[in-house]
């Protein structure tokens, strides 16, 4: 028989995190927060003494885009790490200590920690697309170029504008990163751009992306995320 593999430190975690610049929170089985890093305390506006211990969805009170909760008791991300099923990353609206709306990239993992195991969240602030909508309505037309991109750049380019990542873009369409950050810089070249945010702009600007930003990944309701294959 085979020794079971070690499980790793708890405190371990909590030095790990506590150093990068990605707001983590740590969820016990029972829902409780047991990790609050850092990044999580500068992103929601509460520290560790207001976190720790309290129940996930007591924080962060999430929403999708269309107002449904997805924060609450024994939600349906909980319930599928419970079955070792990862859900995929979704979009959250939430707010931070002062109310100001929050709208995070959410991705979520399982470790076995020394203590007990741990679902990991950990936060991407994308609110610049939020940004990228409200600077697009005082572009003007004359500000923009006739553009012309291929079937896969204006896919890629949509996708950017519902908040995926190149990461995220490359296990969608099943191509390698490397394509994927090949595509997004002609597309930036082929706009005249220097950034992703820019490149949304002047893609919700010429009517490029016709989807509201973000409304893809907005579609996890109360309903469990598909799961990643």
């Amino acid at each position: 028989m085979q020794d079971p593999e070690p499980r790793i430190p708890f405190a371990m975690f909590e030095s790990m995190f506590d150093k990068t610049t990605i707001a983590v929170m740590g969820v016990n089985p029972a829902g409780r927060i047991m990790l609050w890093n850092s990044a999580a305390m500068n992103l929601f506006g509460q520290d560790a003494a207001q976190a720790l211990d309290r129940h996930c969805y007591e924080l962060t009170q999430g929403h999708d885009a269309r107002g449904n909760l997805l924060c609450y008791p024994n939600c349906s991300v909980l319930r599928m790490l419970h079955l070792n099923q990862i859900p995929n990353d979704y979009i959250l609206r939430s707010r931070d200590k002062d109310g100001n709306e929050l709208l995070l990239n959410v991705s979520t993992l399982t470790v076995d920690t020394d203590s007990y195991p741990l679902c990991l969240h950990l936060f991407h602030d994308v609110r610049w697309i939020t940004e990228a909508v409200q600077a697009a309505s005082d572009i003007s037309p004359k500000e923009v170029p006739s553009v012309s991109l291929t079937a896969r750049e204006l896919q890629i380019l949509s996708l950017m504008a519902e908040c995926h990542d190149s990461h995220d873009i490359a296990n969608l369409l099943h191509i390698s990163y490397a394509t994927v950050r090949n595509h997004v810089q002609n597309i930036l070249d082929k706009l005249g751009v220097h950034s992703r945010v820019e490149a949304v702009v002047v893609a919700l600007q010429e009517g490029l992306v016709k989807k509201e930003p973000c409304s893809d990944k907005a579609e996890h309701t109360n309903k469990a995320p598909f799961v990643r294959r």
